[in-house]
């Protein structure tokens, strides 16, 4: 299949960028209608996806969102603009360090403006696991193609063995989850520093590495005891930014590092599109044996 067959795009910025423009013409009690009315009612199962806690039409939450947004008209739609352009080589490089050739059907991304909550994530749409980019936070600061390419490894992960929901499974699905994307991106994109594919080429977490790699055995141990929970706190211990009551101390995001170097094990013995196929009992178990006596990842420059 061409590799311009791999991709669907939706980009929802130009309705966005319209309900913002209008925004600076009306009192800000009228933002959440507005918003409500002329962007997220034009794309009914596109926010049936993303607002399922009510974040994106909350009041409050709107409000202070346009208030931040309504003159950034023309950085978000000359963001917008720039990461559509890195899709379809994004699409095409996952694609190919994964093995797929679009079964399945192509990657839907869905480009979009949101609330300031994440950058990009991927998600159920209509049957399929999708990808979201939200250009508001897509700043000079990140690097957009490792972005793309690591979250359309999670859309063609589900489409070869079926991950949508990993979070429900377990943490030690979620490691593999995650460890496999960053190895994508790590691989057709060599030569970085571990932590920028770690934290998508932004600048200033060389700490967080260090902090990591001091307390390797701490935080493998929290890990391994932790495999197969499935409650959202376990998952923000290791994969969020959000407080979580079980993390304690732990470095934010630290799951991020170890199911990296769990993935880096097993690919001494696996390629990338043979992981990408495993199931879900199957990576437990394998997952379970690559922690053992795992090794914290080298710092490199």
């Amino acid at each position: 299949m061409p590799s311009a067959d791999l991709l669907h795009v939706r980009d929802l910025v130009p309705d966005a960028l319209a309900c913002l423009t209008e925004c600076r013409s009306v009192p800000a009690d009228r933002w959440p209608d507005r918003w409500r009315s002329r962007y997220l009612a034009r794309h009914p199962e596109v926010f049936r996806a993303v607002d399922r806690d009510g974040d994106w039409s909350d009041p409050a939450t709107v409000t202070a969102a346009v208030d931040g947004l309504r003159d950034r008209v023309a950085d978000l739609a000359a963001r917008a603009e720039a990461v559509r352009d890195l899709l379809p080589a994004g699409v095409a490089d996952a694609a190919g360090a994964l093995g797929w050739s679009g079964e399945g059907g192509p990657v839907e991304c869905v480009v979009l403006v949101g609330p300031h909550r994440a950058n990009g994530w991927v998600a159920d749409l209509g049957g399929r696991y999708a990808l979201f980019l939200a250009v508001e936070m897509l700043g000079p600061e990140d690097d957009g193609g490792l972005l793309v390419r690591h979250e359309v490894a999670h859309v063609v992960h589900d489409r070869r063995a079926g991950i949508r929901d990993w979070p429900s499974h377990g943490v030690a699905n979620q490691l593999f989850a995650e460890g496999l994307a960053t190895q994508v991106t790590a691989e057709v994109d060599s030569g970085r520093p571990l932590e920028a594919y770690l934290w998508f080429g932004r600048p200033g977490h060389r700490a967080w590495l260090d902090e990591c790699r001091r307390r390797w055995s701490e935080i493998l141990g929290r890990v391994r005891a932790d495999l197969d929970a499935t409650d959202p706190d376990h998952h923000a211990a290791y994969f969020l930014m959000r407080d979580s009551s079980l993390r304690g101390d732990l470095p934010r995001r630290c799951g991020y590092l170890v199911g990296l170097a769990a993935v880096r094990r097993l690919r001494q013995r696996h390629g990338l599109p043979e992981l990408a196929t495993w199931p879900l009992p199957r990576v437990r178990a394998e997952m379970a044996a690559a922690l053992t006596d795992l090794p914290a990842p080298r710092a490199v420059r």
